[in-house]
């Protein structure tokens, strides 16, 4: 049997299909875990988080998304990262108000890119309440900062996601790029 692809399985699951839900899972669920294992090793140093727990929770946190209209694999994915963005943002505040310290951290944002780069790390929330901020002014250039950092997705799966060219991500990632470095520089 030919594992579909995921845009089918998706379709299946959401019309309530038996066996699309474990067909699913087995599909998605490693690709979740090789993005959170992928964000919390470049991103998380000391975290006691670890990967499988972030894939569990998104993929709960997905399973309960059943009803939604998936066009694509890069709109499931789209949607992930928004469920990882909550995940490490919750994370990070369970960890501040429990006093104990330690930080889930990010990139700078000149090294997000589709590589996998080393780098000094940046405040999960402090890229969230960025994030936010920006959401209320450009929401689609918000949505593609949170694919590039949340989802590992390359410019040609958010350009899929968002229905915009491959030059046009890349050109709004460059200025969000900036705004962000401007705007995360503000609040430290």
């Amino acid at each position: 049997m030919s594992v579909a692809p995921i845009t089918e399985l998706l379709e299946r699951w959401r019309a309530g299909e038996p066996g699309a839900a474990g067909a699913l899972m087995d599909e998605v669920y490693p690709l979740l875990r090789e993005i959170a294992q992928s964000r919390l090793r470049r991103h998380a140093r000391g975290a006691t988080l670890q990967p499988t727990e972030l894939a569990n929770e998104a993929y709960a946190r997905l399973h309960g998304a059943r009803t939604t209209d998936w066009r694509s694999r890069a709109h499931f994915f789209a949607f992930s990262a928004k469920v990882i963005r909550g995940l490490a943002v919750d994370y990070v505040r369970a960890r501040s108000s429990e006093k104990r310290g330690g930080h889930l951290l990010l990139m700078p944002l000149d090294q997000a890119e589709d590589a996998p780069a080393e780098s000094e790390d940046l405040d999960v929330l402090a890229v969230d309440q960025a994030l936010s901020e920006l959401e209320r002014d450009d929401a689609v250039l918000a949505q593609i900062v949170e694919l590039k950092f949340f989802s590992g997705l390359s410019s040609d799966e958010i350009a899929e996601a968002c229905g915009l060219s491959r030059a046009t991500v890349v050109r709004r990632w460059r200025y969000a790029r900036a705004w962000l470095a401007d705007r995360l520089g503000s609040l430290a």
